[in-house]
């Protein structure tokens, strides 16, 4: 996908532009961030690289001329198209000085833009495929350190942030590890944890990490002898996990299964069982509108009062509180 970021005041403008049919998979470009002043613009900018950014006329003074085109000629906005409602030749002039690659006012013709988007396609083909490789490599590493679950990955993520390509790259390195981990979609929301003009970077990260946490507990280090009992179990949430019914499914003895589990893991067999239920219960509230008794129902808890106990225990809020949107916490 092409990252695109939208730079502008007017609400006209911003209207008129995303309601464009040439945003998606079709064309392959997508607008992941909006502003509407420099500092917004500044805050995006630093910690994302675009492959096209679109920015309205009427915020860019003669003076700020030198800004953007340092922009440009450090990459992290590739490709810059200036906009507004009414043109002038004074306005294209000052397109490009600051380099811009076209200049766009109303009524937007689609057709117009759809061959700039070729153009882009075009010059990232011929000479920016370089770029595009290294996120990749980028994000093939932190997917590496995060399924390794190795130490290293917070020192990763902070090099990633400095050299302002975290957001694309765990976008990318998101999509690798649920590929590899079908599972986590039973508990997490990939498109919550990917970068979005809602999303600030920072929290993009937070999430990441509380993810890998979240991962680390989940699927903690064991031998062969566990994998199919992990694997099973987050497969399975909604299932009777209990020791006795789980050793009889999987033909392990109880005992063994119990002592084996803790001395692998580290974590008691019970309290490992009840945060993947809790989890699972974190992911339906968010996902559907099933009433608190029925998710607890759901996850084989036949006591509503103490799933609701167990529950803020572990996330500091009650079901109902957890389903507001301001109260987001997916971590164990």
């Amino acid at each position: 996908m092409y990252n695109v970021c939208l730079f502008l005041e007017s609400s006209t403008l911003l209207a008129k532009l995303t309601a464009l049919h040439i945003w998606g998979e079709d064309t392959q470009f997508e607008i992941r961030a909006v502003c509407g002043d420099y500092d917004s613009f500044t805050k995006i900018i630093k910690n994302k690289s675009f492959d096209l950014l679109i920015a309205e006329n009427s915020l860019i003074e003669f003076e700020d001329c030198h800004k953007f085109l340092e922009i440009k000629n450090n990459n992290q906005c590739r490709h810059i198209v200036l906009c507004s409602e009414n043109g002038d030749f004074e306005s294209a002039r000052k397109g490009i000085l600051v380099g811009a690659d076209d200049y766009l006012t109303l009524p937007f013709d689609e057709f117009l833009i759809l061959s700039l988007f070729d153009k882009i396609r075009n010059k990232s083909a011929n000479g920016e495929v370089g770029i595009r490789n290294s996120i990749d490599k980028f994000a093939y590493k932190l997917a590496e350190l995060f399924l390794n679950q190795s130490n290293d990955l917070y020192e990763y993520i902070e090099y990633l942030y400095s050299h302002n390509i975290a957001a694309e790259t765990i976008d990318w390195a998101l999509k690798i590890i649920f590929e590899k981990n079908d599972w986590l979609d039973l508990y997490f929301n990939e498109l919550d944890l990917k970068y979005s003009s809602a999303l600030e970077f920072w929290e993009q990260k937070n999430r990441f990490i509380a993810l890998y946490e979240s991962y680390v507990y989940l699927f903690p280090h064991h031998n062969d002898t566990l994998d199919e009992v992990i694997k099973y179990i987050l497969y399975n949430p909604e299932s009777d996990l209990r020791q006795k019914v789980l050793s009889e499914e999987l033909h392990i003895n109880k005992s063994y299964l119990s002592t084996v589990f803790i001395a692998q893991t580290n974590i008691r067999f019970v309290d490992y069982i009840s945060n993947v239920k809790l989890l699972r219960a974190a992911w339906l509230l968010k996902n559907t509108e099933m009433k608190v008794s029925e998710i607890a129902q759901k996850i084989d808890y036949k006591d509503v009062a103490y799933f609701s106990k167990q529950f803020k225990k572990n996330f500091n809020c009650s079901p109902s509180e957890y389903r507001m949107p301001d109260n987001y916490h997916f971590e164990i």
